[in-house]
């Protein structure tokens, strides 16, 4: 009887070692752009606990045209993921109200959605789908319950394949109007929180990419809040990490100034001009010439300076710094982990950083 005590005592012991190890484990998705082809093959894949495909495009009819080359021109990346045993998703995405309204509010459209997006699935390389939906307009009531009856129906399908598909969202923050409810979100296997675009290209004013804390609609607390609202448990929300920044020219040197013009997309590393042709600034550079500032409210990180011609350019991104203190909130709040966007604009070094376990 007391061995049989002391063995069941054990087993409970590495049970619960087991489970902490595993907490403690980071855990990474990250999306893998059609436009970055290579950035796969240098990348830590192998410790990734999903890749996902970036993107096939939904239309207003229901019609998964744009495919960017899948299945047929991503033959190596499907055989290096089978060897290492790596899960890969596809991305459908459909942004703007106008389309949303188009398809969800057609029967013939949504079900001709359905059966493609579930076709898809049926693939012997794929692990699962994400919809990636993005809308921030008001969207009518109808459409809005059209969509999340299809969201029910998609789970169901995919959750009965053999073997089964995972089935994730992307959650759309600081909009009109909230995709989601308690019940669509409680058939979806992930949710990954939109954590980046508080500022944009086109802001009014300069300030952080992706907040933890702070004023603004979009920030890694009110994102976790949000799903929290909505019953969804900490260990199925993920949490959406830019690998690219802001830059804007401003008014003057107060940090946060107001812009002068459209803003300009950077890359946190250098990405060859092939791939990314209209983004050729990267923050690395920008720090090597001008410093980088940690802003301690929000935990994101700027650079500011005047170039040339006299202008104020204000900058704003995430490094090693702003990483750090946004995985800790991972551990701290027990979320599932980190979906990194896009592979390959950092050249894995915050990537590599976050799997080491960001010391």
């Amino acid at each position: 009887m007391i061995g049989r005590l002391l063995r069941a005592c054990l087993i409970q012991i590495l049970l619960l070692a087991s489970s902490l190890a595993c907490a403690d484990t980071p855990r990474a998705w990250a999306y893998q752009a059609w436009w970055m082809p290579d950035s796969w093959r240098t990348a830590p894949i192998d410790r990734l606990e999903r890749l996902l495909f970036f993107e096939l495009k939904v239309s207003p009819s229901g019609a998964i045209g744009q495919r960017h080359g899948w299945p047929e021109q991503w033959q190596e990346l499907r055989a290096t993921l089978r060897q290492k045993n790596v899960p890969l998703d596809l991305t459908l995405t459909l942004f703007g109200v106008k389309a949303f309204e188009a398809l969800f509010s057609s029967p013939r459209a949504t079900q001709r959605l359905l059966e493609e997006a579930y076709d898809l699935a049926t693939h012997v390389d794929v692990a699962g789908l994400q919809l990636d939906v993005e809308v921030y307009d008001p969207v009518r009531p109808a459409t809005l319950a059209a969509y999340r009856r299809f969201l029910q129906a998609l789970a169901h399908k995919l959750h009965h394949l053999q073997p089964q598909r995972q089935l994730s969202v992307f959650f759309p923050l600081g909009g009109a109007s909230t995709l989601y409810d308690a019940p669509s979100l409680a058939v979806t296997d992930r949710v990954v929180m939109q954590a980046y675009d508080a500022h944009w290209t086109g802001s009014g004013q300069a300030g952080p990419v992706a907040p933890l804390t702070g004023q603004e609609a979009v920030t890694w607390e009110k994102g976790l809040a949000a799903a929290r609202a909505l019953g969804v448990p900490p260990h199925r929300v993920a949490m959406s990490f830019p690998l690219y920044g802001y830059e804007w020219r401003v008014e003057g040197p107060t940090l946060r100034a107001a812009t002068k013009r459209q803003g300009t997309t950077t890359t946190f590393a250098p990405v060859p001009a092939a791939h990314l042709p209209d983004i050729r600034v990267n923050i690395q550079d920008r720090v090597l010439q001008h410093g980088a500032q940690h802003d301690k409210d929000s935990g994101s990180s700027y650079y500011q300076f005047r170039n040339a011609e006299g202008h104020y350019v204000e900058g704003w991104f995430e490094d090693w710094w702003s990483l750090k203190r946004k995985a800790e909130f991972i551990r701290r709040e027990g979320l599932a982990g980190m979906a990194f966007f896009i592979l390959g604009y950092d050249s894995n070094a915050l990537v590599d950083y976050y799997l080491n376990g960001t010391p």
